[in-house]
């Protein structure tokens, strides 16, 4: 069995083990550079591992050996699905394991927009202590708006409880949990209007690309704060950037974005009523690693002819 990790994914000296014990283990650090290095690297893979880079048709096809790819994510947009099941290849993700690390990052940028502390940072770095240009805002008895209730979405439900704010959820399929953690679900338009903060946890699909647009920002309260760390797509990015221009969304916390890496001119970065990272929602070493254990396993699975957490096609 050849084994193919075609970019950066976290690793222990228990994975490689591991890994080794089922096959020969070609370990790549960085992502290809384009679709000829990708080629390179899949060309003789059985199985591949992949934690940040887009394989679509054109590279399925050239892999003629492939048996199963094992994405080192929770989201399965990476693969041409589609391609994958006609060529009879089986894809699997890694779902859940980093919900406790972005539902408490979502918490890390929104308390830092609205509290301003990378300008108060800044501010007390250049040896000022002026408190008065950082006046910020409180979470308790505003609304949290939580658009798309999966097992992140409901951790930030439950989170945002525990700062005693009211919650508000929508999804197209309502968790059992929602009466549990104490939160009501509404229509996507009752949503933008009621809530004081609005927090995106969907995964990328037509459905939801753009979701949040020119249209859902004008229906949103004045001063809203906006938050995604789901997927850079969902929203619309230049009306975005047009409403914190305005003061229509008075903060955004980003983790994500339309293009990643963004562009270093994006219209977003001149403004100081956002809060960004880059895409590190995941990125706490507990979660790391357990999504490497169940990357791991997924292949270990497959083996073994019992294929676990595989990706669909859409209908």
């Amino acid at each position: 069995m050849n084994i193919v990790i075609v970019d950066h994914v976290y690793l222990e000296s228990e994975h490689i083990k591991k890994l080794q014990s089922l096959g020969s283990l070609q370990i790549y650090k960085d992502p290809p550079r384009n679709t000829v290095e990708l080629k390179e690297r899949i060309k003789d893979a059985e199985v591949v591992i992949v934690g940040w880079t887009q394989i679509d048709q054109e590279a399925l096809e050239s892999a003629s050996k492939l048996e199963m790819v094992s994405i080192w994510a929770t989201t399965c947009h990476y693969i041409d699905l589609k391609a994958a099941a006609e060529k009879g290849i089986t894809v699997t993700h890694v779902p859940g394991y980093a919900t406790e690390a972005v539902a408490e990052h979502t918490f890390a940028l929104l308390l830092a927009t609205i509290r301003k502390l990378p300008l108060a940072d800044q501010h007390v770095r250049k040896g000022e202590f002026d408190w008065r240009p950082f006046g910020g805002r409180e979470l308790a008895g505003k609304t949290m708006g939580v658009i798309g209730t999966g097992a992140i979405g409901c951790r930030v439900a439950e989170i945002a409880r525990a700062f005693k704010m009211k919650v508000l959820g929508y999804d197209k399929y309502q968790n059992a949990k929602a009466e549990e953690i104490g939160f009501a679900y509404v229509d996507l338009s009752t949503l933008l209007k009621e809530s004081d903060v609005v927090s995106l946890h969907v995964t990328l699909t037509p459905e939801t690309r753009k979701m949040v647009g020119r249209k859902e920002i004008a229906t949103m309260k004045n001063g809203a704060v906006l938050v995604n760390t789901s997927q850079g797509k969902v929203v619309d990015e230049e009306a975005l950037t047009e409403a914190l221009r305005t003061g229509k969304i008075a903060y955004a916390g980003l983790d994500v974005f339309d293009e990643e890496p963004p562009p270093k001119d994006n219209p977003l970065f001149k403004l100081d009523n956002a809060v960004f990272s880059p895409h590190i929602g995941f990125n706490t070493l507990e979660a790391a690693k357990r999504c490497t254990d169940i990357c791991v396993d997924n292949i270990v699975k497959f083996l073994q002819g019992q294929p676990q957490n595989t990706c669909k096609p859409s209908a």
